[in-house]
């Protein structure tokens, strides 16, 4: 039997009583401010520690009681299924070794084969083989039908479980294995043993160090408190002065390092969010241990945006110009495509690629895709106007969507990689972007038969494609009719109109 652990609920309160009595006297002797502050810290200390190292312990008893359940029911049920062949060809020898052996496991108290009339077949003591199972009440056996062990008694420092030993559908006897809990009781002792040595070597130390450092700790501490709350807070732009020449000065410093460091990392996060969607930065966050090369086969619909004449336009302009001009098209077209739950891939000098149903699965990729291309184009046409109405250049845009199988992953190197998408369906929707004219949306009549009826389209027959075998039929959208129309124009308006307010495009 194992020695009982101490009820580790109690202490706590105990030892904060002690600690409490002990600051009542302090203040009755009227002892100096620093011994009081000494002891109060040495006081709060030793509960702090044996508190959480009673609390540890408990959990370390809890923990290892689990896992002696789990470990005695996975070695009664291995028991059973190694004496299956044994007993059923009435093997007295190989049971009695087979028991001898499974007593050599540490921590294991006794064992059983029984037969289906609770006789016993074989144990550690020859003289009961073949007399009736009277350790417990055998009616108790016939309470489970299932095929796992179960745990028949935990009573006086042993834990006993039964597994049946099934042979073609039919329990034809039973193992029961008795489990010492010994070990648990000694580790937990152990522990006990260490925690009492450690609070009290810490509270000792402490008691000695506190009292020429108590006049001088509190200020810096509750500066540091301050912090901690202002950073929990959000406020990355907390400093607390370093006017402090030691360790306290050195852990301000740290302190005021570590909060720029997560200003700059709050920063890094906003600006990771501008280069891939919601979905995608959502998923990295959440594990990035998930950043790995290769990828995976997907159903997605890929849409390509490319601005028609831009290299013309562009040599008329500044370079500032110029990348202020892409910056505020590619706003307005990065912002619809997010509110579609889209992916933007790439941007290619005036061109963006992006990508629906990936890294996100999507049943309705190809629906969101179509939308999303729509939206591109009220909105740009929507750019457009304002623009021409202030003088201001305007262009034009050219879109290519295809669906289907493509290979979408992290790729690259090791050093750099970027989430894509490479696969037919990409070449094809690139394909029909270089086809595209200003204001177009084409696509192919896989797509258009996908969408037959919810979209007003333009036939256009015998276009030559490059990697086609013969002349195809493709489709310009030009409108939507019905529900899909009133969801384009109120997500344009709205997108349109944040962007606005925050004067990020005009």
């Amino acid at each position: 039997m194992g020695e009982r652990a101490p009820d580790v609920r109690a202490a706590p309160w105990a030892l904060f009583n002690w600690a409490s009595g002990i600051f009542r006297v302090s203040i009755v002797v009227k002892i100096g401010i620093k011994i009081k502050l000494a002891v109060i810290l040495s006081s709060l200390l030793f509960v702090t520690t044996f508190s959480i190292g009673f609390i540890l312990v408990a959990y370390q008893k809890a923990s290892l009681e689990e896992q002696l359940r789990s470990m005695a029911g996975t070695i009664t049920h291995e028991f059973a299924n190694d004496s299956k062949i044994p007993f059923m060809q009435r093997d007295s020898l190989a049971m009695n070794l087979l028991v001898q052996n499974i007593l050599r496991y540490p921590g294991i108290h006794d064992s059983y084969l029984l037969n289906h009339n609770f006789q016993i077949e074989a144990h550690k003591d020859l003289q009961e083989v073949g007399t009736e199972f009277k350790a417990f009440d055998t009616r108790l056996f016939s309470a489970h039908n299932e095929a796992a062990p179960w745990l028949m008694e935990e009573k006086d420092g042993l834990i006993t479980f039964v597994s049946p030993i099934i042979f073609r559908s039919t329990t034809v006897g039973y193992t029961v294995v008795s489990f010492s809990d010994s070990f648990i009781q000694e580790q937990v002792r152990r522990s006990i043993q260490r925690v009492a040595v450690i609070g009290f070597v810490v509270v000792g130390l402490v008691t000695l160090l506190s009292i020429p450092l108590s006049s001088g700790l509190l200020r810096p501490v509750f500066r540091l408190f301050e912090g901690t709350k202002e950073i929990a807070m959000g406020n990355f732009d907390y400093r607390i002065p370093e006017v402090r020449k030691d360790e306290l000065g050195t852990l301000v410093k740290s302190f005021n390092r570590m909060a720029a460091e997560l200003k700059k990392k709050e920063i890094l996060k906003g600006v990771f969010n501008r280069y891939v969607s919601p979905h995608l930065a959502d998923e990295i966050l959440k594990d990035p241990e998930k950043i790995t090369l290769g990828g995976d086969r997907r159903e997605v619909t890929v849409m390509f945006a490319d601005i028609r004449g831009f290299t013309s336009i562009a040599r008329k302009l500044e370079p500032e110009e110029t990348v202020d001009l892409l910056n505020r098209y590619f706003t307005v077209i990065t912002e619809v495509i997010f509110r579609f739950e889209g992916t933007v891939d790439k941007f290619m000098g005036d061109c963006v690629m992006s990508v629906f149903g990936a890294p996100i699965k999507s049943e309705t990729h190809l629906e969101q895709g179509l939308k999303a291309a729509m939206a591109v184009k009220k909105a740009v046409e929507e750019l457009n106007r304002v623009r021409s109405s202030e003088g201001a250049i305007a262009l034009d845009m050219g879109i290519g969507l295809a669906s289907g199988e493509v290979i979408a992953g992290n790729m690259g190197s090791m050093v750099r990689m970027e989430y894509t998408a490479v696969g037919d369906t990409v070449n094809l929707a690139s394909r029909l972007t270089d086809l595209a004219g200003g204001g177009d949306i084409l696509v192919n009549e896989a797509v258009y038969n996908a969408v037959r009826g919810k979209v007003e389209a333009e036939e256009i027959r015998g276009v030559v494609i490059k990697g086609f075998d013969h002349p195809v039929t493709l489709y310009n959208v030009r409108e939507f009719p019905g529900d899909w129309a009133a969801e384009v124009e109120g997500i344009v308006h709205l997108a349109l109109m944040e962007l606005e307010r925050d004067g990020i495009i005009l």
